[in-house]
């Protein structure tokens, strides 16, 4: 996003937009920092507006298709579609939507199957995150269940749940056929301990 600044002037009597000219302005980094200090202020609903407005821009920003995630074994490089998958999980299962979580993780498993990559390569250390984010996508959903279950659809659920399993089991089977390493393990037992 390009930066705008605004000139002070302008900003005077306008609502909102100072806090608009620093959004704009301010690095990643220092975004990151001030929402932090602001959702550890524990002001009273302030936690629970970010998550809203959280869910609001994850439903009004799909993911991309993950349907064709391509890793780039080839090249032992992650490639940009793999990374953004593991973002856009990382984004819902964070914000308690563990069952939306599981569709981009299932993408990325999937993507394993039928290649290789070097056991210490940049490939293999981004698909161990990948397997340490189920174990968390699967600690969401339980909470998901317990924090709102009855706003689950449940049906979705089981689907996302079993289609993950399938792809872990797939890609198990396919490391074997190959020697190499399933990148998946932890990830794996959190899935078959959770049972739907």
């Amino acid at each position: 996003m390009a930066r705008t600044e605004y000139p002070i002037a302008l900003a005077h009597g306008h609502v909102n937009m100072m806090a608009d000219t620093v959004l704009v302005n301010a690095s990643p980094e220092d975004l990151r920092a001030i929402l932090r200090n602001m959702l550890a202020s524990k002001t009273p609903g302030l936690v629970a507006t970010f998550m809203t407005s959280t869910h609001a821009r994850l439903r009004q920003k799909p993911g991309a298709s993950e349907a064709n995630i391509d890793l780039l074994l080839d090249t032992d490089t992650p490639s940009t579609d793999l990374v953004q998958a593991l973002k856009r999980a990382r984004m819902l299962f964070g914000s308690g939507l563990g069952f939306a979580s599981l569709e981009p993780l299932t993408a990325v498993v999937r993507s394993t199957i039928g290649r290789h990559w070097a056991a210490d390569g940049e490939v293999s250390r981004t698909l161990a995150m990948a397997d340490a984010d189920i174990a968390q996508a699967i600690q969401s959903c339980k909470d998901q269940l317990l924090d709102n279950g009855q706003l689950v659809d449940f049906g979705a659920a089981r689907a996302a749940y079993t289609d993950l399993l399938r792809a872990l089991q797939d890609s198990q089977l396919d490391s074997e056929r190959w020697g190499g390493e399933f990148a998946f393990e932890r990830g794996f037992y959190s899935v078959l301990a959770f049972k739907m």
